[in-house]
């Protein structure tokens, strides 16, 4: 059912992997390079998607019960810092980000990604700059679902819940927003798939570039 929304978006808020970057062979990848150099038994790559969301040391200790999460983590960021070559863009990001920048709204990304890679992955495309503030894995204390990491963003930016999206592609994502009190937008051409419509988002994402014309119409799906 779609309604009006007569509450003005200023902010948008973005998840970065799944959602502005397609880091599927940089995330998946990093994962299988720490089971093997673990000796763990790889997990198949559709049963890691429905752990992907939240922080990575807790992603560790749900798919692998026992092991070392903490050495484990370190394995797969130290893999990542050198395999950035592998995240590649979505074929809007770019004109959508311009797009939004151009209707004045304002944007930052949020991330449970460790600050190592994050902001590189970002300035490896030219996106910084678009962005007001980036939050990443180490400037909070807790992490998405968690609304903190959107409640810093969005002090930074001076907006308040009721005007901005939270934007991303994993139900941490999509619980974050709520739990911030933001609108929510989910990628379902991200990691979480059509899974995230069972989170009930304000709105649903068949590509980026459709958060464009949920700014311009603010129709809410419930």
């Amino acid at each position: 059912m779609n309604e009006r929304s007569n509450i003005a978006i200023t902010a948008i808020l973005f998840d970065i992997d799944g959602t502005l970057l397609d880091s599927v062979e940089f995330l998946y990848r990093a994962f299988e390079h720490a089971f093997d150099l673990h000796h763990i038994p790889r997990m198949p790559r559709e049963g890691m998607r429905e752990f992907i969301g939240p922080p990575l040391e807790k992603v560790y200790v749900n798919m692998a019960p026992g092991c070392d999460a903490a050495s484990m983590t370190e394995s797969h960021r130290q893999f990542q810092e050198t395999h950035l070559d592998l995240i590649k863009l979505f074929p809007d990001t770019i004109s959508t980000l311009e797009e939004l920048k151009r209707r004045n709204l304002k944007l930052a990304a949020i991330t449970t990604r460790s600050k190592r890679t994050s902001i590189e992955s970002l300035e490896r495309f030219d996106l910084t700059s678009f962005f007001e503030i980036i939050v990443s894995a180490e400037d909070v204390q807790r992490h998405k679902p968690d609304p903190e990491p959107l409640q810093k963003a969005l002090s930074a930016m001076s907006v308040i819940p009721t005007n901005a999206i939270m934007v991303g592609d994993t139900e941490a994502d999509i619980l974050a927003g709520k739990n911030a009190g933001t609108k929510t937008a989910a990628a379902l051409y991200g990691f979480g798939g059509r899974e995230l419509i069972v989170q009930h988002p304000h709105y649903i994402l068949q590509r980026l570039g459709e958060i464009l014309q949920v700014v311009e119409r603010s129709e809410i799906i419930e």
